[in-house]
């Protein structure tokens, strides 16, 4: 249930996205167009043009069969300007019985259904004017005084008439039939039309020129308007067959004539509406700001202005290739919480211009990144603190980039070279890249890779609609030679959208499908030898980073090993909490350093204390030693027990450079925070944590580690899961093992008891992720307990505590289960080696096995597991199973380094007796010496 409500959160996500997309892209356009004021004239019918007047002519019959007679025809320039400043023509018609007025024009959009577009009209004495359209109120949602508009968006517009005439008998006002004053008043509505939106706020002028803009607030009015009445349009007929044609060759010219003429006034308006460069930078800048704000609320206030950088940089590669290779209307712009957007236009590109344009975001980024790193890496330039993180977010996002996953850029290239002219291949690789796409947000648990997925799943309906249609346009070649020229091909598309199986698209969707399939008709298909040299460069910069990384890393497999778990394994089922608030970013230390003479001493103790510990945490240690030297400097001046003052003193303990330095600096602590109150007991208590790991006899390591917990203790309270309650456990467990190791074995199994009874189990229905905590920390205490017992002989005590421990480990792995389950079944395994195994050692050794596998997310031979086999085959008496151990060992040595080979000569290998820890009990001590015992008797180890 979780999971399908996660689905469909994602979906609705999906769903706001996409709508909140196509509108702001929409209204971006509206918001461009220039308009200007409209004025009509009355002309001779027969002087409307030949396209114009046919369509008309098939209306005016209709209408005169419903008691309609032809009064006057008329053009108007339109109030949108348009590149070749054609006019807009209409007829007009009054009934008979003079109570209303049609006024037809060619529909805005071409249909099946209705070549023209219908406007009822009836005035009225009291000078208001009733209009009624259908289905065709969104293309012109602008409001006029004593006008009022009305759109029922029915199937047929005999249909709408009749609604009209129903209206106009609840009238109340006396209709107006003198046809002068009609054409008068729909002539001044034209006129107004302009100075009433710029009077309403719809409209602005442009400086310097007759011309107006729309408002954003208006542009987002007529944007959504726009949306929601073409659905609605859709909608209405759904269902409804075109109406039967006597003549239908005719009928399909005539469309993909109206057709073409509308989408070529659509393109010509979009081309010619371009940004300037000021609009441009401000949309880069208030979208990179949405980023930056939704990014921050959402996700992180330090890491979104580098995430930002990084898309910048990577569209500004595809930004630049654009431009060298002759791209029209090139833009960038952010899309917040999702990512970046180039768009360029260009329909003759050649497949090498694709592949340079694909692959120049993504490229730059990865070489910049990897170069910086490595010069960051080798001190050969020590850039700012900020830069690592940096780097790693440019090498991730401009590799995952390289993926041959749509929209992704490795994607696009695979379209351009491989899937171009092979509709049914390409639309078969969309749908996997949405399969593969969400998997893989999925498995690793990120909602943006999910959200892109479904958006992209949305447009599996147009890639339907392009691979029909690419399949239905007739082609004079087989593609290696482009059509002609632009109109021949829109020739070409609208002719075979003429076709009974396509009468059911919405221009929308056919205006889509065309402009799709256009650029593929104009460009050029891959040449054998381009698809394969394409393919090589992409493959080249894809497989390149991870040899160089490889090259670099020369243990990379150990390291995916070690973080494969976590992408493997289901994720812990808990509670959703809310996240812990992001900490703020650390301040540039050094820079503070730089300007020393200008800071308080406040604030440059301050500076110091911070540039120590940042050089101490990168193992500068000469820095950091620096550092604290200067900040113990100004440190000395303040009070006694003064935190500064000891985190000055506390740095010299950790880089001092003798055990002398580090006692005397430890005894200047102790001395000053004698009897500690507060948070000084967990200070008192790390540096006699510290002394203790040092060169002790056992006798005071175990006092020193026993002052500790006193004071651990003190402080730590409650909960549980606190980090002092976990310091406590720790120190708690080096205390057991220094008493152990000066002979009082009660006294250590008391205290590894007191560990487990501080961590009383939770209730099994607390899902909390604290709960989950303490059930990990007490599993964990539970075998320490059990490797107690097994390091002094007593196995069956061991085997006990390591069951109990197994009861609560829950019946499928979680991340937080996978090292704890490994644990808890290597111990049942050695406690009953230990003992006299039983049945049950088989059914261990497999959940153990498991384990093992889920820890490494595989199955890499281990040298040690392998020889573990070897025991518990000799304990079960299988042979099969010793010849599979012996396979195994040879196998994990052969893998080992040349040098690593002579288990004679390495003491860290299991050939050597393990070495017994000055001050220190061993309680793997049996373990070790029955793997030893095994490896030599398997011939592992080389004769002494």
């Amino acid at each position: 249930m979780a999971t399908l409500l996660g689905i469909g959160s994602i979906v609705l996500l999906a769903i706001a996205c996409w709508a909140g997309l196509l509108l702001v892209l929409l209204a971006q356009r509206l918001a461009r167009l220039r308009w200007r004021t409209v004025r009509a004239r009355t002309m001779a019918r027969e002087d409307i043009p030949t396209a114009h007047r046919q369509g008309m002519d098939v209306a005016g019959a209709q209408l005169e069969q419903l008691g309609f007679i032809y009064r006057y025809s008329a053009s108007a320039n339109k109030a949108v300007v348009l590149p070749d400043d054609e006019f807009s023509y209409f007829d007009v018609y009054q009934h008979t019985e003079g109570h209303s007025h049609v006024l037809v024009s060619l529909a805005p959009v071409p249909s099946a259904h209705d070549a023209c577009m219908l406007q009822f009209i009836t005035s009225f004495d009291d000078g208001c004017n009733w209009l009624t359209l259908n289905r065709c109120r969104h293309f012109s949602p602008m409001r006029l005084a004593r006008w009022k508009v009305f759109d029922d968006y029915l199937p047929r517009w005999q249909q709408a008439w009749q609604r009209h005439l129903r209206r106009v008998q609840t009238a109340r006002s006396p209709v107006l039939t003198d046809a002068t004053v009609v054409q008068q008043r729909l002539y001044q509505s034209f006129e107004t039309l302009i100075s009433e939106m710029a009077a309403r706020g719809d409209l602005a002028p442009i400086v310097g020129s007759p011309f107006f803009r729309l408002t954003w607030m208006a542009a987002l009015r007529f944007a959504a308007i726009a949306l929601a009445g073409q659905w609605r349009a859709t909608w209405a007929l759904a269902g409804t067959p075109p109406p039967p044609s006597s003549n239908p060759e005719a009928a399909a010219a005539h469309r993909a004539d109206a057709d073409l003429r509308v989408f070529q006034e659509q393109m010509a308006l979009r081309r010619s509406t371009t940004y300037s460069i000021r609009t441009q930078w401000l949309i880069f800048a208030v979208t990179a700001l949405l980023f930056l704000l939704v990014g921050g609320w959402t996700f992180s206030w330090s890491l979104v202005p580098i995430l930002l950088a990084v898309i910048a940089i990577h569209e500004g590669g595809h930004y630049l290739a654009m431009k060298l290779t002759g791209h029209r209307n090139v833009a960038v712009f952010f899309l917040p919480g999702l990512g970046g957007v180039a768009t360029g236009e260009k329909a003759h590109a050649s497949p090498l211009e694709k592949l340079a344009v694909y692959l120049a975001g993504p490229v730059p980024g990865l070489l910049l990144a990897g170069v910086a790193f490595w010069l960051n890496s080798s001190g050969v330039w020590a850039g700012p603190a900020w830069l690592s993180q940096f780097l790693i977010v440019s090498l991730v996002i401009n590799y995952f980039n390289l993926l041959p996953i749509v929209p992704l850029d490795g994607g696009r290239v695979l379209e351009a070279l491989v899937f171009s002219r092979l509709p049914r291949l390409r639309l078969g690789f969309t749908l996997i890249c949405c399969v593969a796409l969400f998997g893989l947000g999925v498995m690793l648990e990120e909602m943006v890779l999910e959200l892109v997925a479904v958006l992209l799943a949305f447009g599996l309906p147009q890639h339907w609609r392009l691979m029909q249609l690419d399949l239905a346009v007739r082609r004079e070649t087989d593609g290696a030679t482009p059509v002609a020229d632009e109109t021949r091909g829109l020739q070409d598309i609208f002719a075979a959208l003429q076709a009974p199986r396509f009468q059911a698209w919405s221009f929308a969707k056919r205006a889509a499908a065309a402009g799709a399939l256009l650029p593929e008709l104009l460009g050029r298909k891959p040449r054998l030898g381009e698809s394969v040299v394409g393919i090589a460069i992409y493959l080249a910069c894809l497989l390149a980073p991870m040899a160089a990384v490889a090259v670099a890393v020369p243990n990379l497999s150990d390291v995916i090993a070690a973080v494969t778990p976590t992408f493997a394994i289901a994720a812990d089922d808990v509670d959703a909490e809310p996240l812990p608030a992001q900490p703020p970013p650390e301040p540039d230390w050094e820079a503070q350093i730089a300007n020393a003479s200008a800071l308080p001493k406040e604030q440059l103790l301050r500076a110091y204390l911070g540039a120590a510990g940042q050089a101490n945490d990168v193992g500068n240690g000469t820095l950091a030693r620096k550092q604290y030297l200067n900040a113990w400097e100004l440190a000395q001046a303040l009070p006694l027990r003064d935190p500064r003052r000891i985190d000055a003193l506390e740095g010299l303990f950790s880089v001092a450079e003798s055990d002398v330095e580090r006692d005397g600096y430890a005894n200047i602590i102790l001395t000053e925070l004698a009897q500690p109150q507060g948070s000084e007991r967990a200070r008192v208590a790390w540096i006699k944590e510290q002394q203790a790991s040092g060169e002790r006899n056992p006798a005071q390591r175990v006092q020193l580690l026993q002052d500790a917990v006193a004071l651990r203790a003190e402080g730590a309270g409650a909960p549980a899961t606190s980090a002092s309650h976990a310091s406590l456990h720790l120190t708690q467990l080096s205390l057991a093992n220094a008493l152990d190791a000066n002979l009082d074995a009660a006294g250590a199994r008391a205290v590894l008891q007191q560990r487990i009874d501080s961590l009383a189990l939770p209730e099994a229905a607390d899902r909390s992720r604290q709960a989950l905590e303490v059930r990990t920390r007490r599993v964990l205490a539970q075998v320490d307990l059990a490797w107690f017992f097994m390091g002094h002989g007593r196995a069956r005590e061991a085997l006990v505590v390591a069951e109990q421990a197994r009861q609560v480990l829950p019946a499928k792995t979680t991340v937080s289960w996978i090292f704890p389950s490994l644990k808890v079944w290597e111990a049942l395994v050695w406690a009953q080696l230990l003992a006299p195994p039983t049945t049950a050692l088989a059914r261990h050794w497999r959940s153990y096995e498991t384990a093992q596998r889920d820890a490494l997310a595989g199955s890499r031979k281990l040298l040690y597991h392998e020889v573990d086999r070897a025991l518990v085959a000799q304990a079960l008496a299988d042979a099969s199973m010793m010849a599979q151990a012996q396979a195994g060992i040879d196998e994990a040595r052969a893998k080992l380094p040349s040098r690593a080979r002579d288990t004679s000569r390495d003491p860290s290998m299991l050939c050597k007796p393990a070495p017994k820890p000055e001050g220190y009990a061993n309680w793997r001590m049996p373990q070790h010496e029955a793997r030893r015992l095994m490896l030599a008797q398997l011939g592992g180890c080389a004769p002494q």
